[in-house]
């Protein structure tokens, strides 16, 4: 590792054509990847990632040059690249850059760092799975289950002087399974993800639980029929269907697409945008949450960030350049996968507040409509799309039968105005990853139980 009057060095160094504003990157990171198909081992993969990126502004003009070489010439050449992209053909003086180094204090504290235990002890959580899947009682044509873990550390320096570090442990198992029942057969994945390290795996019943009931629900969606394409009220269940603010607004709220005027809530700050119902949170601080850590990827403390409160538009979520284009403070959102990109403005845990209404009477006032209580993927953007993963119809104020292939399609801008209810009784996720510019980065999305009064769900059966 480079000494600090070495990276004062550097920094000056990619300073010297005009930029205003440089950082260095540091990642060391190492992945674990063991994978498991029909009971069999197939294969271990360990990886170390070690790098640092240059990331240099003026204005809002950005350079990034990344290397992998981490001596002072290699760094130092890597500097000069960056100075010679960005050349604003203005020589600045050498300023001294006095470094102030910053504590961080994670969320998400870390018992059983992953490096500390063997691979037998994983490989024993992967039989514990997949036994307890197998014993669910179904007929299991094929089954996959695979444990990862990843420790990152990074350290963030800037020509502000700022000096901070940061570490990052996640652990997780992904399950893929096709049950069958004779007749039919149907395939599903899903992850168990935790930001802890092997302290995850402490509670077998956790996993074990967890494993039996993603088989379960595989079993039970072959029971579901076809429903038609229309417009009906829609009742999203508490959790994971959160992902619905994601990426109804959540995506259109970073500066990366209000700054490129992307995004349908571009010049609305202070206006009424949704419905009363909704306040609309980003926060990267909260303990325990997938999306959580001590720092953004620029080094700036993550906050609670109140997006939209009560329907009025309070903010966007910014990075530095971002921040820049829009004459906005960081938000502490600016995230990056790793060393080989830029930071950019990006969502960590996004939630819907709850509110006040009765869950129960949200379904028995409906007629007809639709109860999602799980929502699979989808794609983002002014208008978006998002599959339904277990769905069920409601007839006369009652849960009727599951039914399937349905997708919710709407312009989140519109969808937002049309929450009718928001319940009082909120459930977090156990998370996923969001890719984006910057890579893929660790997110939750959650909510209480919500009403929506119209969407227009696109279906395969017939009317």
């Amino acid at each position: 590792m480079v000494t600090i009057k070495e990276m004062e060095k550097i920094l000056q160094t990619a300073l010297s054509t005009g930029g205003d504003f440089a950082e260095l990157f540091f990642e060391d990171k190492d992945e674990l990847n063991i994978k498991c198909s029909q009971q069999v081992l197939k294969g271990i993969t360990s990886v170390h990632i070690f790098g640092a990126g240059i990331y240099l502004l003026s204005g809002t003009r950005s350079v990034y040059v990344y290397t992998n070489n981490l001596s002072f010439d290699g760094l130092l050449d890597a500097a000069k690249e960056a100075a010679e992209l960005l050349n604003v053909c203005k020589k600045e003086e050498k300023h001294r850059i006095i470094f102030s180094k910053q504590p961080v204090k994670s969320p998400n504290s870390v018992i059983k760092y992953p490096s500390t235990v063997p691979h037998f002890e994983k490989i024993k959580v992967i039989r514990e799975t997949d036994l307890a899947a197998r014993s669910a009682g179904y007929t299991i044509r094929q089954l996959n289950v695979d444990y990862f873990d990843t420790d990152q550390r990074i350290l963030v320096v800037n020509s502000d002087g700022l000096y901070t570090e940061d570490r990052r442990v996640t652990s997780r198992l992904r399950l893929q399974a096709t049950v069958e029942d004779g007749l039919n057969s149907h395939y599903e994945w899903t992850d168990f993800p935790r930001p802890y390290g092997f302290e995850a795996f402490k509670e077998k019943n956790d996993y074990t639980t967890f494993a039996q009931q993603f088989i379960k629900d595989i079993a039970d969606s072959m029971n579901a029929v076809s429903a038609p394409s229309c417009t009906v009220p829609v009742v999203l269940e508490a959790g994971s269907c959160g992902v619905i603010w994601h990426e109804a607004c959540g995506h259109p709220l970073e500066a990366t697409a209000v700054a490129a005027n992307n995004s349908d809530f571009v010049g609305k700050l202070g206006q009424k945008v949704a419905s009363s119902k909704v306040t609309v949170i980003d926060d990267g601080s909260v303990p325990g949450l997938y999306g959580s850590a001590g720092i953004d990827d620029e080094g700036h403390p993550t906050q609670k960030n109140v997006l939209i409160e009560n329907g009025v538009l309070k903010g966007y979520l910014c990075d530095r350049l971002g921040g820049r284009k829009l004459n906005m403070p960081s938000t502490g959102s600016g995230r990056r996968q790793g060393y080989m990109f830029p930071p950019a403005a990006r969502m960590t845990n996004t939630y819907l507040a709850p509110g006040t209404d009765d869950e129960d009477e949200m379904i028995s006032s409906i007629y007809e409509g639709l109860f999602v209580k799980r929502l699979g993927g989808g794609n983002s953007g002014r208008e978006f799309s998002v599959s339904v993963s277990e769905g069920y119809w409601i007839k006369d104020g009652k849960i009727d039968h599951r039914v399937k292939g349905l997708m919710l399609n709407a312009r989140g801008i519109d969808l937002i105005k049309l929450v009718d209810r928001v319940g009082s009784k909120i459930a977090t996720e156990g998370g996923g990853f969001c890719g984006s510019v910057s890579g893929l980065v660790t997110t939750t999305s959650f909510q209480p139980r919500i009403r929506i009064s119209a969407m227009t769900v696109g279906g395969e059966g017939e009317k």
